[in-house]
């Protein structure tokens, strides 16, 4: 058992039987099939020709729930919850998110780099991301049957390093029903879920950036 401090429920994880009409899908593992997510365009940006070197953003540690941090894809029915059998993201989902959200910069603003703490190491600014909810929820009403809606939900905060304050936090949600009630609908769900999510962060981050530079110039 496991206790989320963003949502403030109580996770409990205590096998099959708390979701048995999800049928197989759900409970424990013993071979796992791998997935990604995030990896949608992987087409590289090029860079301007003879462009000078733009602005960097330092991305924090992003913080998940220790339920979601690691490897398994959880699902989610009320206060109950169970890990997808026989599947586990192919690295652990704070990794697999903050390669997304580094592509999305890249692929929507070439001209600002998001890297680490190690990589930006002369940046102006900071984003801080905290991850909620990162999971397939079935209807509480539901038969267990119906695809469930992959939900990510959490909170952003950018900050100017020249005096280390917040300039702007925000709050972001996205839902993305899955097509079916299969692992591999539920896994595309959470692609184009998390395609949609930091395709939002994105352009807030790039937006707050700009109109700060510009009040500051």
């Amino acid at each position: 058992m496991t206790f989320s401090t963003g949502r403030c429920t109580f996770i409990l994880l205590l096998g099959a039987s708390l979701l048995s009409s999800c049928g197989s899908l759900l409970g424990g593992d013993e071979r796992a099939d791998l997935f990604r997510f995030g990896v949608a365009d992987l087409t590289p940006v090029p860079a301007a020709q003879g462009a000078l070197p733009g602005p960097s953003v330092s991305l924090l540690r992003s913080r998940f729930p220790q339920e979601i941090e690691g490897d398994r894809i959880l699902t989610t029915r009320g206060a109950r919850a169970l890990y997808v059998k026989n599947a586990r993201w192919v690295a652990p989902v704070p990794d697999l998110f903050t390669q997304a959200l580094v592509r999305e910069f890249a692929s929507r603003s070439p001209d600002v780099r998001l890297a680490d703490a190690k990589g930006a190491t002369k940046a102006s600014y900071a984003l801080q991301i905290v991850i909620e909810r990162f999971e397939a929820n079935y209807a509480v009403d539901g038969d267990g049957k119906t695809p469930p809606t992959v939900i990510i939900e959490g909170d952003a905060t950018f900050f100017d390093l020249t005096d280390r304050h917040a300039v702007a936090s925000s709050r972001f949600s996205v839902e993305e029903p899955a097509s079916t009630n299969t692992t591999s609908g539920i896994v595309a769900a959470f692609d184009r879920g998390v395609v949609r999510y930091t395709e939002q962060l994105t352009d807030w981050s790039l937006g707050v950036q700009q109109r700060h530079a510009g009040a500051g110039s």
